[in-house]
């Protein structure tokens, strides 16, 4: 189903969305934009919300969503609100509903697979190695661009 306007990247999205039920992205950070990854499949196959990780490397990133999606594939669904504490051992991780006015500048593969913004997005937010969370006061200084929430967060 690869039309004449589909490049190499674009096929090998659509490919791995038939055969692996998803693909993953990940976008290098710049100076004060962090690197993230994010998934684009799991909406369509599986009817759960699309999957986006700030701030990781990409090995990391994409080891992340990949498990998420295996996790989904069997069945478990991560709702908004909802704590995970089989995403990373020792630490629980927080997803929240992405707003849809980040999704043009964060998820555009998502946009362009789903033919606009008619899809849900979630947001995995995870602790540092210490369990401090992005909206406490104990975040570092010097992580504080690196994991900004693209939606609103329950606090626990």
């Amino acid at each position: 189903m690869v039309d004449k306007e589909t490049n190499s990247v674009d096929q090998k999205l659509l490919e791995d969305i038939e055969k692996h039920g998803l693909h993953v992205l990940h976008i290098l950070g710049e100076e004060d934009f962090p690197p993230f990854s994010y998934s684009v499949g799991l909406y369509k196959n599986y009817n759960h919300p699309e999957i986006i990780i700030i701030g990781l490397k990409q090995q990391l990133g994409h080891i992340i969503i990949n498990n998420i999606a295996e996790d989904i594939k069997n069945g478990i669904k991560y709702d908004p609100f909802s704590w995970s504490d089989n995403i990373l051992d020792d630490y629980k991780c927080l997803f929240i509903p992405v707003d849809k006015s980040n999704y043009e500048e964060y998820v555009g593969y998502d946009r362009w697979y789903y033919k606009g913004d008619n899809f849900p997005l979630l947001q995995c937010i995870y602790p540092t190695t210490k369990g401090i969370y992005p909206w406490e006061d104990a975040w570092p200084d010097n992580i504080k661009k690196l994991q900004p929430s693209l939606g609103p967060i329950n606090k626990p």
